[in-house]
């Protein structure tokens, strides 16, 4: 009998964005940087303009192609507003399982939550909060939303101590999402012109868009073998708030990582939770360059804390890989080039299979 083997892909990862627009010696450079061999200031900055415009500009295969042969954001704009209207006419296959406005008030409420607690009452209809888990299970399920568990975080598996009162959910891709919000919700605009020439501060603490990229970016580099789930933890006793963005597991330990900007930040909830789990090393991802921070922690016998400053756009080098996306990504843009040169794709055949529907049939739903 025959074998199969399954593979969870996504939209691109930061790394096979620059790799698409032929910047494969920068993801070499910035795999070999780490805190005792930061990058040199200049490639640093280019690559965090880069990163600005990989927020605008998304990781769908078609808004980057748009992007790459055009460098004219309103191209993208026009695929990711197909690609998202698609989305919107999928949803009746969902009709014998699920109300088509709770499906959509849901997917909406989902953007406008972003980096928060997922607040049920939230969703336009007045629906009861288990209508609107059975719409987020499907959004879910259909690869559109990704969740975000709580974890105490005591040890692993991470999954072994989910509180499920505290959830957030993901948004499928930073361009798709800037889509929505000009689609239907507004307020877009100034969020785009932010990212375009906003400081690094309000790049990264702006609706929680970062956030949302720096956790599927900790997906896309894992192993596509798997399925993997998202955890963070929020300090949940009364009178208290405190929250790290994102709990992994690395080497066997419990690894946090705290998204970031600046360099006076005190990360007061990230020393919190080192404190009371007992922690020695944890990440802060920012745009700053590769550093390290050093605290010693009075209040806990004098215990030393290293927290790591990694780039957001050097997500990757959590991961130990070895360039499989990029290798991937630049041998399947050879492959393109050659099509393109030897006339078996064009202009008009691209035209062609942008206005072709190939989703799956639902004639069971």
């Amino acid at each position: 009998m025959g074998r199969i083997r399954s593979l969870f892909v996504y939209p691109f990862s930061f790394d096979e964005f620059l790799v698409a627009e032929g910047k494969s010696a920068w993801v070499k450079a910035k795999k070999e940087a780490n805190t005792e061999k930061p990058l040199l200031t200049a490639l640093h900055n280019d690559l965090v303009q880069h990163f600005r415009t990989f927020l605008m500009v998304g990781g769908m295969p078609a808004s980057v192609a748009a992007w790459v042969s055009t460098h004219d954001y309103r191209q993208c704009q026009t695929e990711l507003d197909d690609i998202q209207l698609t989305y919107y006419d999928d949803f009746p296959k969902y009709a014998k399982k699920v109300d088509l406005t709770l499906l959509r008030n849901t997917l909406q409420s989902v953007v406008m939550q972003i980096g928060e607690k997922f607040t049920y009452s939230h969703v336009e209809g007045g629906y009861r909060a288990e209508e609107v888990k059975k719409a987020l299970k499907l959004l879910c399920d259909a690869g559109i939303i990704k969740r975000v568990s709580h974890t105490a975080g005591n040890g692993l598996p991470l999954g072994a101590e989910v509180n499920e009162k505290y959830r957030k959910y993901l948004y499928l891709d930073s361009g798709l999402l800037l889509r929505i919000l000009d689609l239907d919700l507004g307020g877009a605009q100034q969020l785009t012109d932010m990212i375009l020439a906003g400081t690094a501060e309000d790049l990264v603490n702006k609706g929680g868009l970062t956030e949302m990229v720096l956790g599927w970016e900790l997906i896309k580099y894992n192993n596509p073998r798997s399925q993997h789930e998202l955890y963070y933890w929020e300090n949940t006793a009364e009178g208290t708030r405190s929250e790290v963005d994102y709990i992994i597991a690395r080497d066997l330990k419990v690894l946090p990582i705290e998204c970031k900007a600046g360099i006076s930040g005190k990360m007061k909830s990230l020393y919190e939770f080192m404190r009371q789990k007992h922690l020695t090393e944890a990440v802060r991802c920012s745009l700053e360059n590769f550093a390290e921070l050093r605290h010693c922690n009075k209040k806990d016998n004098g215990a030393l804390r290293h927290v790591k400053i990694l780039p957001l756009f050097a997500t990757s080098n959590l991961y130990d890989v070895t360039d499989d996306t990029a290798i991937y990504a630049e041998k399947a843009q050879q492959e393109i080039d050659q099509m393109w040169e030897d006339g078996t794709l064009n202009q008009e055949k691209l035209d062609e299979l942008r206005g072709q529907h190939l989703r799956t049939p639902y004639k069971n739903l």
